[in-house]
């Protein structure tokens, strides 16, 4: 789902959350594509707020406590990908399904939005115990690695935040886009690009006027994986440059964004979310959830062991949220 490296599940471990160090000015190695994503089962003992998922993705917690998931449920590529409604253990509502690798969901007023492997859709929805209305491509066509695409962030501005994966080159690919949450039917479309150079942007996260968005390398000869760091483009901004293929995985480059943290080979960053001073990554194949100080530091553990972390929200209570792709559930943590 997330590359096309071929190696195994992702590795199992004693889960336990990690006391936070100070951060210090450093940088760790940078790396690999790693596998797709491992199959369901239990990982250790944790605190879980949603139970019984398969194989989670992107999450959205609503207003009444409930959780909106988007999940694969079965095999990568089987087309078997839905959207859920979920609470605590009890069975989930299905509201979409027959989804092609679903790994972005995100609520705007009245409207549900699904990224999947070569679409941005979107249906209109009121909420909890209200109808699904019918699935319409407002994006199609995408480019990209052949696999996935990333996660959905909605922006403080209202817009809807969505990548396109590298495509070696392909027009198009390597861009971060912001869309118009209003841009329905497909031929009022209002999408601008804020990013090139994106090989393989997955995830953002908004917090104090930044964006933050992680890079996966995918490549034979990989290009680091990474967290970047720049501030919130505004509507009409000129595109910054993220800098690939010509300036990854060079160090510096004039004119270009550089990184704020570079993860071990083969860590795939699939999440991130604001906490205190910094930011939390989920590393899937490595099974951590780390933290980077703001403008940049040494990744430091906060949670190690999951069975495939793949994306963060930072709860209502403040609380940081994970959905372990792995266990099928959404468990809870310091923020």
């Amino acid at each position: 789902m997330l590359n096309g490296s071929g190696r195994g599940r992702v590795p199992r471990r004693a889960w336990k959350w990690v006391a936070v160090t100070v951060v210090v000015a450093a940088t760790a190695a940078c790396g690999e594509p790693t596998s797709g994503m491992s199959t369901p089962g239990a990982s250790s003992d944790a605190t879980a707020v949603v139970t019984g998922l398969d194989r989670p993705t992107q999450f959205v917690e609503l207003d009444d406590g409930s959780f909106l998931v988007a999940q694969l449920a079965g095999d990568e590529g089987a087309g078997t990908g839905q959207v859920v409604l979920a609470v605590g253990g009890s069975p989930q509502q299905v509201l979409l399904d027959g989804l092609d690798v679903p790994t972005g969901v995100a609520v705007t007023p009245g409207r549900l939005w699904v990224m999947e492997a070569t679409a941005l859709s979107v249906a209109d929805w009121a909420g909890p115990g209200a109808p699904v209305g019918p699935l319409s491509q407002v994006v199609s066509g995408l480019v990209g690695n052949g696999r996935s695409q990333g996660t959905l962030t909605v922006a403080p501005d209202g817009r809807v935040l969505w990548a396109v994966t590298g495509g070696d080159g392909a027009p198009g690919s390597g861009t971060l886009r912001a869309t118009e949450p209003d841009a329905v039917p497909p031929g009022a479309v209002r999408t601008e690009v804020i990013a090139t150079g994106a090989k393989n942007a997955y995830a953002t996260a908004f917090d104090d006027g930044l964006l933050a968005v992680t890079e996966i390398g995918d490549a034979a000869v990989p290009p680091p994986d990474l967290l970047v760091e720049l501030p919130a483009p505004a509507p009409g901004a000129e595109p910054v440059d993220l800098g690939w293929p010509e300036c990854r995985p060079v160090p510096v480059c004039p004119g270009v964004v550089e990184p704020v943290a570079r993860f071990a080979p083969g860590s795939t960053p699939t999440g991130v979310a604001p906490v205190a001073d910094g930011w939390a990554v989920a590393l899937f194949a490595e099974g951590d959830v780390v933290r980077v100080a703001r403008g940049g530091g040494e990744p430091e553990p906060i949670v190690v062991g999951l069975d495939g972390p793949h994306s963060l929200l930072r709860g209502r209570d403040g609380s940081l949220l994970v959905s372990e792709h792995g266990a099928g559930r959404i468990v809870v943590g310091p923020g």
